[in-house]
């Protein structure tokens, strides 16, 4: 099981807090840009890795969240995170999601689909969203060993 480090918490917090606040109808609008993150989790600067340029601690960071929130069921946070010129996310995102075995296709496609299931898990003010996708996920992951045992049973 993942866990979040203090920043790394802070900037689930930020993150879950933007994408509850979000109008599903308007999904780009909710998204922020490295830099802005960066900044609002470091307002002072003291880590400059997190909100300046090449952001080497905010990358590692925003991946952990986003492999958190898969872990727990939850599409990924990071989605709300873009690069400030082209207003998409970086490369990493599509290879992180790739690296956790979600389908990713087309990026650009999967980047809008995966930032609408953000804002719609997120906006839908559920908690009961929050325990059964951290209930779905543990069944499956259950499964996952029923499965594995029942092949050592038969070998």
């Amino acid at each position: 099981m993942i866990t979040l480090s203090p920043t790394e918490r802070d900037i689930h917090r930020v993150l879950s807090t933007r994408a509850r606040e979000a109008d599903p109808a308007k999904p780009r609008e909710v998204c922020l840009t490295y830099k802005e993150l960066g900044l609002l989790i470091d307002p002072e600067g003291e880590n400059t890795g997190m909100s300046r340029p090449p952001f080497r601690t905010l990358f590692p960071a925003l991946g952990n969240v986003s492999r958190y929130e898969v872990e727990h069921g939850r599409p990924m946070l990071s989605a709300l995170v873009v690069a400030q010129e082209s207003r998409v996310p970086g490369p990493g995102f599509a290879e992180l999601a790739r690296q956790l075995q979600l389908p990713v296709g087309d990026e650009d496609t999967y980047w809008d689909r995966e930032l609408d299931a953000v804002i719609r898990f997120w906006s839908a003010h559920d908690p009961v969203l929050l325990l059964d996708a951290a209930v779905d996920r543990l069944t499956a992951q259950l499964d996952d060993i029923k499965a594995a045992m029942q092949r050592l049973g038969n070998a």
